[in-house]
């Protein structure tokens, strides 16, 4: 993913497909510097080449020692350097990929980064919000009580912290399986095979024509519990809608699966099934925010003890 490297301190940043440099609060990269035009220059990802571009600052903007021409854009390359007004600070294009998806903090913290089409806020250890992409192909974010779309460059607060997320318009929706696998959840079939102390719960997913052995993880109980819920539903003839829903209040009796364990357990789960190529892994778990209800996604279950 593309990011520049402050050459003095060794500071990286990423790069966001619009990269506004200046002195103004609002510039994607502020250097407070009187040398600085409040809105000095910008970095631009065309769809193949990073360009960079002068906004008529004061005191100019260079690239490899050339001074750049007001509104001249100009491909920068890995090991270009770049300074604004004055050499003193320089910076370097350390990675000409293309822009990711990314939360960036307006405090000037660290980006977070997208990872398996989901990226959790404050950090995936505490993943307080979740964003994510559905099966239709929009971002979603998820937190507490609201989940809602969310569009390129569009702010919120998670914990009392301001973001942006920017999310580049050109990128195409992926998977981390090969393009023939676009299973989503409707189409897996789950196994959960649990040992008489309850001890050991071990998952198999039935993915098309192809079983997988997700293994026995500590989340997967979250997963059973839920599973449980749901095929009780359907035992008393509920129908499919109302199936499975569970306050999480009623599972905060067993600290296992309280907050916060329950978000990160969440998250680790939707990871999970992020990696066997669903497109929609984050339906495994299903919320609906706005009661604290939540259940499993998936309709074909089953339940054998050992």
């Amino acid at each position: 993913m593309a990011a520049l490297k402050e050459t003095a301190t060794g500071r990286r940043i990423r790069l966001e497909a619009e990269h506004l440099i200046g002195r103004a609060p609002g510039c994607t990269l502020s250097i407070n510097q009187r040398y600085v035009s409040a809105q000095h220059a910008i970095l631009r990802f065309n769809g193949e080449n990073w360009e960079l571009r002068d906004l008529n600052s004061r005191n100019g903007t260079f690239l490899d020692n050339a001074r750049l021409t007001d509104r001249e854009e100009r491909v920068v390359h890995v090991g270009s350097k770049i300074w604004f007004g004055k050499s003193e600070q320089q910076w370097e294009l350390i990675d000409e990929s293309g822009p990711g998806v990314m939360a960036v903090p307006l405090d000037g913290g660290e980006a977070i980064l997208v990872d398996g089409e989901m990226l959790a806020l404050p950090s995936s250890a505490d993943p307080r919000a979740t964003i994510y992409r559905n099966s239709d192909g929009v971002w979603v974010l998820e937190h507490s009580e609201s989940l809602a779309p969310i569009t390129n460059l569009q702010t919120f607060e998670i914990e009392g912290r301001t973001y942006r997320f920017s999310c580049p318009q050109t990128i195409a929706k992926t998977s981390l399986a090969s393009p023939s696998t676009d299973v989503e959840m409707r189409h897996v079939t789950l196994l959960f095979s649990v040992s008489r102390d309850e001890e050991h719960v071990q998952l198999q997913a039935t993915i098309g024509h192809k079983t997988v052995d997700v293994g026995s993880r500590s989340h997967n109980y979250l997963l059973l519990t839920l599973a449980r819920r749901r095929l009780a539903d359907e035992s008393e003839g509920l129908p499919e809608t109302s199936c499975g829903w569970t306050y999480q209040e009623d599972l905060a009796h067993d600290p296992a699966m309280a907050p916060p364990q329950l978000n990160i357990d969440v998250f680790r789960i939707r990871k999970q099934f992020a990696a066997l190529g669903i497109v929609d892994a984050a339906n495994i778990v299903e919320r609906r925010p706005r009661t604290r209800q939540l259940r499993i996604g998936v309709e074909r279950l089953s339940v054998v003890v050992l």
